[in-house]
């Protein structure tokens, strides 16, 4: 038995500035991933914390700091919120592997890996900006930390958008886009862009520009929402309770979101 990693990682290179990942299971039957980084590989499970381990008997160290902040007790100390920040850049990197792997499905005409993939990576971008959110409330984010929400925001609407698209929800699509780019939109002014610095903003532009070609290519002038937001403006409210019943009709015919 040889402890060499380069026996692991023989045969996948991973360039400068680029991710690789990989999804596979355990010894015991368990879903895991595998990052790829410039010295071997970082493995993680799936579902749970990143590392697979509980915190204080609680799923996570958010859930057992949020249980301390209820009762106000007095327990908890600076190694509390040093594995909180531990466990969002685990999480982020979940993350950026989990978007990864959805890519190399939807490259191997596997969409529903693509989907499920997709979901989990959702998943973890919301637990990052609930982790970071915390952290920031308690002035405990490091500015590292700190600055990982416009990344993070950007990458919810633009898996939320590919998600659309797959599942044929193509107005979900473009609102999430739209909606996507005035959440980042608004980050960037709040941490000190000014208009010009946000219209070059990458993230930013590939949002914008991504909502005007769904419009262009599935010929949305107004979606559901819009057209009925224009029917209360307009008080016509005959046409305002058919658009209600139509979006009512659609929103049933879409799976839940872990479906």
């Amino acid at each position: 038995m040889t402890l060499d990693l380069d026996d692991l990682t023989a045969g996948w290179d991973c360039p400068p500035g680029e991710l690789r990942a990989r999804a596979l299971v355990g010894r015991e039957g368990q879903d895991l991933l595998q990052l790829r980084v410039d010295l071997g590989v970082m493995q993680m499970f799936i579902d749970g914390r990143p590392d697979g381990e509980r915190y204080h008997g609680l799923p996570t160290a958010r859930a057992y700091i949020e249980h301390e902040l209820r009762l106000r007790t007095q327990h908890l100390t600076p190694g509390d919120w040093q594995e909180l920040e531990r466990e969002l850049l685990q999480t982020n990197y979940r993350r950026m592997a989990l978007a990864t792997v959805a890519d190399n499905a939807l490259q191997a005409n596997d969409e529903d890996g693509a989907r499920r993939y997709i979901r989990h990576a959702l998943r973890d971008v919301d637990e990052c900006l609930a982790n970071l959110h915390l952290l920031e409330t308690q002035r405990a984010a490091k500015d590292g930390s700190a600055s990982l929400a416009p990344a993070l925001l950007f990458d919810r609407a633009r898996l939320g958008v590919q998600l659309h698209i797959m599942e044929g929800h193509a107005e979900d699509a473009i609102e999430r886009a739209e909606a996507g780019a005035a959440e980042l939109d608004q980050l960037l002014s709040t941490l000190g862009y000014d208009e010009e610095q946000r219209d070059e903003d990458a993230g930013l532009r590939y949002l914008r520009q991504t909502g005007q070609q769904l419009r262009r290519e599935y010929g949305v002038a107004q979606t559901l929402h819009e057209r009925l937001a224009k029917a209360i403006e307009d008080e016509d409210f005959e046409a305002a309770a058919k658009l209600r019943d139509e979006l009512a009709r659609r929103e049933q015919d879409q799976p839940p979101p872990g479906g």
